[in-house]
């Protein structure tokens, strides 16, 4: 059917036909028609298709392994954080689809997140595990109500897709072996002082994380010595990477690394021909029935 000359025609008809009746627009540029205009999609593919060390710009990462064991042997004490892969910058149309895809339900988009997810986890591989036959993908677990809320966990339903699809990187298995632990609603209060991850400074962030986390029954396949990677979406601080981490060393696995789709802010260490040679992200005027979507809300995923 896909060979035949009217198959165009149908497709491009049920496309017309589709976003008449769920109209939408890009979620970086708001042209109208589709979730992620053509353009926003190369803009977002040059801006991930180079994964990069964002670890020097994150001060709460905790230390690497390789950094214990040189203290371990009685070396020197500089600190070394925990190497962190990152498939492009939280800025601009990065920023933008992963808003749209985590917040508002826009997981039609998923497939260019998954495809630079997919980079950087293959950079990872075989940079910070090349000697390894097994790599466990350990993913930074979600709280209930925000799985409640969006009805759907981002981070799982990117790492599924790569599994089902045999995108991951050869020798890795995904081990969700770390959960949220349950806390009394008094003590999160107590250290959060009732404020949100994101309203907290890098202190506030770490102390709101502290045993937040707890290993979960699948650790026991992880095993003591077995190399793992830490994936998460967004690079801030390194706070939830870090109590990631903090649960599986005290299961008796190696952390080797952590992967991210997005960092933030920016390495100083970028190249800044990496920035200069991306194209500005297009501005279309919105049409009068993208606007008016727009303000109600509309996407081609909850009408």
């Amino acid at each position: 059917m896909r060979l035949h000359p009217g198959w165009n025609s149908v497709v491009g008809a049920l496309r017309e036909f589709w976003s008449l009746i769920f109209p939408t627009e890009c979620v970086v540029c708001e042209r109208p028609d589709s979730s992620l205009c053509p353009d926003c999609a190369a803009f977002l593919r040059r801006a991930t298709v180079r994964p990069f060390r964002a670890d020097q710009g994150a001060e709460g990462l905790p230390e690497s392994e390789g950094a214990q064991t040189a203290v371990a042997a009685g070396g020197a004490e500089d600190f070394s954080p925990l190497p962190v892969i990152a498939a492009g910058p939280y800025a601009e149309a990065v920023s933008a689809v992963l808003l749209a895809f985590k917040n508002h339900g826009h997981t039609d988009i998923a497939r260019w997140l998954q495809a630079a997810l997919a980079g950087a986890l293959h950079e990872a591989r075989w940079t910070l595990c090349p000697d390894s036959p097994e790599v466990l993908l350990v993913p930074v677990p979600a709280r209930a109500a925000s799985i409640r809320r969006r009805g759907y966990d981002p981070l799982t339903l990117l790492l599924d897709a790569l599994s089902r699809r045999r995108e991951l990187p050869a020798g890795t298995a995904i081990a969700p072996a770390v959960r949220i632990s349950i806390r009394p609603a008094l003590l999160w209060t107590r250290i959060s002082g009732g404020l949100s991850q994101k309203a907290l400074g890098k202190r506030g962030r770490r102390q709101n994380l502290l045993g937040s986390m707890e290993a979960a029954p699948a650790t026991r396949n992880v095993g003591i010595g077995r190399p793992c990677i830490v994936v998460d979406d967004v690079l801030t601080t390194g706070a939830t990477i870090a109590e990631t981490v903090r649960v599986l060393r005290a299961s008796g696995a190696v952390v080797a690394g952590a992967v991210v789709i997005a960092a933030t802010p920016a390495p100083s260490g970028m190249d800044a021909t990496t920035t200069a040679v991306l194209p500005a992200v297009p501005k279309v005027p919105p049409s009068e029935p993208a606007e008016k979507n727009r303000r109600v809300g509309v996407n081609s995923n909850n009408g």
